[in-house]
């Protein structure tokens, strides 16, 4: 089956991943995400999404996400989490009433 996200990096994002990788100062989810790119890469090794996501234990629809974020986003795009649009629970006080609390 042809790819519809096809992750081609330039030299110099193949490079910075490399050093984001290899500092491991960063989040686990970006360094994964950095790891996936790599594999998934058309000039490099050309990975298949199910044996990147064997390899880093994860789900091959977060493989198929980060290729389709980097094709639409670039790479910070593709790096970083999906903000939420709304918090995970209503908030209960207004500032007032949490002001008086």
């Amino acid at each position: 089956m042809k790819k519809k996200f096809v992750v081609q990096l330039t030299a110099s994002e193949r490079e910075e991943l490399n050093v984001y990788v290899s500092k491991g100062e960063n989040k686990v989810s970006k360094i994964k995400h950095a790891h996936i790119l790599l594999k998934a890469d058309e000039n490099g090794p050309g990975w298949t999404d199910k044996q990147i996501a064997d390899a880093f234990s994860c789900h091959y629809q977060t493989v198929y996400n980060v290729r389709r974020r980097f094709v639409g986003k670039g790479l910070s795009g593709a790096l970083d989490r999906v903000p939420r649009k709304t918090p995970p629970c209503p908030r209960k006080f207004d500032g007032e009433a949490e002001a008086r609390l």
